[in-house]
């Protein structure tokens, strides 16, 4: 007689009752032992494996017990399936036939002990989708039921649960205003309508010692402070869906502030690096990363002027702000050309070509292997003649990733793109390989702004861009220092003979007080991009260096 090893599968939704010594699902494994028992005379073994899962839902396959079963089933260690009631496997008839499609799959049967049937059958299997076609209905009539509740209750404007905004506390269901967190709402909103920039506000608050308390009793960042300065609740108000409606609760804010705030925050995206799935050119999307901060750097755009912009930026800028990564953004295309030039002697390689050929044929039939091979080899512009489609898989297949720093740019080839190299090739770019790996080059360039954009040079060919305003302030600084020393003059005089406000001079002669590094580092155009001479003239220069550092975004 053949043996048939059975799992005893339990489950119940929640925990309630768990703790006890004999528990639901004890009674459950019972009687699917006992059903086993009575079946032994058909050649049914009980599995000593425990397959319960306390808590779960059974609206979702993702339980453990449950995928432990069914690892096992795929490893041909179960034949048969006991449970006590069919639901208790699942509620859903979709996920129920994936189930069915794995026990058939691998040869394994299901038994419900209390509603008699089995999948031996056809009958069995019918009548399991029609039980299970009520379980869903039953869950489905239950969802409704409290999306409808949740919808009449939000119209009347109760607190419905969810994250707790900073500034209140739920106290029988209903928010109430925690005086001491509300201060520091406040502040946020006034504070933005001087600095009009959440990272100016998150990091006056930072500076002034101000935390989230009760929210975990950290520091503020950017994207905390962008979600208070647009959440309605500060104004008295609960939203659902796409509407908002009067609260039951007090507000913190009045309306009127609000609305100023929200006006700035419109005008303020116009320009603003944002997020974007939607990037067409960005080549090197999932490919770059910047050293600098030790994150990825994810396709951004802004729009000026009716034209749209694409960049990579740090992931940690766009989350914590410039401040944070020296390198903040570049221009997509910049990136991506500077990429596509340093593979393009692997892109000529024969088994590439002849790819190319292929796909150049799909689109035009008639056209002839020499005259594709004399177009692709003709200059180094050859690349510009592939689309973006082509160019972006041919990315993927070589490039495995891409690590940018302010003097480097470390390309790590993948196997594919060395097997495609020739001998002299690999010696031309691994000259200095080690262990024999030759997978990765360091290439060392020279990242500059130019005319506010930033550029990629290669160190021997850059040149300061002698027209941005930080940089000329910053030589007439020196220049005016040492033009007051020869000619014994004061303030006043220079002013006067340069034909400008005493107060601007006197603030340009204050930037000889900053840190060397940092003088430096503005000369050769490596400094952060929030970092403008509006920035230096708008508030007092710190003494300290180390405070200069901190107050214009300088990690060094």
């Amino acid at each position: 007689m053949k043996t048939i090893r059975c799992a005893v599968y339990t489950r119940k939704s929640t925990e309630d009752g768990l703790e006890k010594e004999f528990n639901t699902l004890e009674a459950q494994r019972e009687s699917g032992e006992n059903y086993i028992k009575s079946q032994a005379y058909q050649g049914w073994e009980i599995i000593p494996t425990h397959y319960d899962d306390g808590g779960y839902s059974g609206g979702t396959l993702k339980r453990p017990a449950l995928q432990q079963l069914l690892k096992d089933v795929e490893a041909g260690m179960v034949d048969m399936i006991v449970v006590y009631k069919i639901d208790r496997l699942t509620r859903s008839l979709i996920d129920f036939s994936k189930l069915v499609e794995i026990f058939d799959r691998n040869q394994c049967s299901f038994v419900s002990v209390t509603q008699n049937f089995n999948t031996y059958d056809s009958m069995g299997r019918l009548t399991l989708n029609v039980l299970l076609s009520f379980a869903q209905f039953e869950r489905e009539v239950i969802t409704e039921r409290i999306r409808d509740k949740v919808d009449a209750s939000k119209k009347k404007g109760m607190w419905m649960g969810g994250v707790l905004p900073l500034g209140y506390v739920s106290v029988n269901k209903k928010l109430e205003i925690i005086p001491e967190e509300a201060k520091i709402v406040y502040l946020a909103f006034e504070k933005y309508l001087i600095f009009r920039s959440e990272i100016a506000v998150a990091e006056w608050l930072n500076n002034n010692g101000y935390t989230t308390l009760s929210k975990g009793n950290g520091k503020f960042t950017h994207m905390r402070v962008s979600s208070m300065l647009k959440n309605v609740l500060y104004i008295g108000k609960v939203p659902h869906k796409d509407k908002v409606y009067d609260g039951q609760h007090h507000a913190i804010i009045s309306q009127e502030l609000f609305d100023e705030v929200q006006k700035i925050k419109s005008q303020n995206r116009i320009g603003r690096l944002a997020p974007s799935r939607f990037v067409e050119h960005a080549l090197l999307k999932g490919l770059i990363y910047c050293d600098c901060c030790q994150a990825a750097m994810i396709s951004t755009k802004s729009n000026k002027k009716n034209k749209v912009y694409e960049y990579y930026t740090s992931f940690r800028a766009v989350k914590e702000g410039f401040n944070n990564c020296k390198i903040g953004s570049i221009p997509a295309g910049e990136m991506d050309n500077f990429v596509l030039l340093q593979i393009a002697g692997i892109i000529k390689s024969p088994k590439i070509l002849s790819g190319l050929i292929e796909q150049a044929k799909i689109i035009r039939p008639d056209i002839k292997d020499v005259q594709i091979i004399s177009k692709l080899q003709d200059g180094d512009d050859f690349i510009q003649r592939l689309s973006s489609i082509t160019l972006r898989q041919l990315l993927i297949m070589l490039v495995q990733k891409i690590r940018v720093d302010v003097d480097r740019i470390k390309i790590m080839y993948t196997e594919l793109a060395v097997s495609l190299m020739d001998d002299k090739m690999k010696d031309d770019l691994f000259p200095n390989n080690i262990n024999g790996e030759r997978n990765e080059i360091l290439y060392r360039v020279c990242l500059r702004r130019k005319r506010g954009s930033l550029k990629i040079f290669a160190p021997e060919k850059y040149k300061p861009d002698e027209n941005n305003p930080l940089y000329l302030a910053l030589i007439k600084a020196f220049v005016w220092q040492d033009k007051m020393k020869k000619e014994n003059l004061f303030i006043e005089d220079l002013a006067k003979s340069e034909g400008l406000s005493r107060e601007y001079v006197g603030k340009v002669l204050h930037m000889t007080y900053l840190a060397p590094d940092i003088v430096t580092a503005i000369v050769d155009g490596v400094y952060p991009q929030t970092l403008s001479l509006r920035k230096i003239l708008e508030s007092e220069i710190p003494l300290l260096w180390s405070q200069q550092r901190l107050k214009y975004g300088f990690s060094f």
